[in-house]
């Protein structure tokens, strides 16, 4: 299969939290004028972010339930780009966001080694998302260097959360690890002006790819769900001391919430001990409720009694 145009792909890395989802919101408001697909991979058996996802049809958004794809690159991930082309003629610009804690390399591999994905698609780059209110005290250095290491634009997030000096330390040690890369700050996932056919910055080839087999047995997951509405201030309470205890654990917390009382789900966002409550959609089917923690959670004890 070949097309005329080929649909240019670009990838959206960065550790747990930093702001992908929200810089793919930027990026779709930006944009609105181009017809987007988007593959979405969560670590964890709830798709928390493809609720959050504004912009793109829920038709043309996939999702990889096999786990991680930098680990677990298997037959469904160069299935579901074959699919998509084949579905959505229409297609003008394909988002692939990874896992928090992925290796961006054998996600981007594929498009330089599969003869039919060549002919479909144009690798445009790849944006790593870092967090600026949690880099000097990041968990997993190993993964964020690798997705350093491919990233042809690289945001430093959540810039207004840190005073001038400390953004500019940060932007010297990004420098130094990732000399290849463009490197600029933003807030809220909001990079100002970008052309988005004008990210890819490295050469790349199916070789230069090559890398270690991943494994993140160390990291898990749990999920809370609650079929009923909740009293927010006992799960605000439990909440803000389950993670200042086990903040050097639980790497990031995210979810929607019902609470008693309140016509709007709630959306939880929460990373290095901090977390935040955003009023959501108006409440219209049952309330339901459910919570992802992900991190090294062996034996922490993560229940909430409603």
């Amino acid at each position: 299969m070949s097309r005329e145009t080929k649909i240019p792909v670009t990838i959206i890395t960065g550790f747990l939290g930093a702001g992908k989802t929200t810089f793919i919101n930027y990026l779709l408001k930006q944009n609105q004028e181009l017809q987007f697909a988007l593959v979405e991979n969560e670590f964890g058996d709830v798709p928390i972010d493809t609720r959050l996802i504004k912009g793109v049809d829920a038709s043309q958004m996939f999702e990889l339930k096999q786990g991680c794809i930098c680990c677990t690159i298997t037959d469904e991930y160069e299935l579901v780009l074959k699919e998509l082309a084949e579905r959505f003629p229409n297609v003008e610009h394909l988002l692939i966001e990874t896992t928090g804690i992925a290796d961006p390399a054998p996600v981007i591999q594929p498009f330089f080694a599969d003869k039919m994905l060549r002919e479909i698609y144009r690798y445009n780059g790849t944006v790593c998302l870092v967090d600026a209110l949690n880099f000097t005290n990041h968990p997993e250095e190993e993964i964020s260097i690798k997705q350093l290491n491919v990233a042809d634009l690289i945001l430093l997030n959540k810039t207004d959360g840190v005073d001038r000096i400390n953004v500019d330390e940060i932007m010297k040690k990004l420098h130094r690890l990732a000399p290849l890369s463009v490197i600029q700050a933003a807030c809220f996932g909001n990079a100002g002006p970008l052309n988005l056919d004008n990210i890819q910055q490295r050469i790349l080839n199916e070789y230069t790819l090559l890398t270690y087999a991943n494994s993140h047995n160390t990291i898990q997951t749990k999920t809370l769900t609650f079929k009923q509405a909740i009293n927010k201030a006992d799960f605000v309470y439990w909440l803000e001391y389950t993670l200042d205890i086990y903040k050097n654990k639980i790497y990031r917390c995210k979810g929607y919430l019902c609470f008693e009382n309140e016509p709007f789900e709630y959306i939880l966002q929460g990373v290095g001990g901090r977390f935040q409550l955003e009023e959501g959609e108006l409440l219209l089917n049952a309330a339901e409720s459910q919570v992802v923690f992900i991190g090294k959670l062996d034996n922490l004890p993560l229940e909430f009694e409603p």
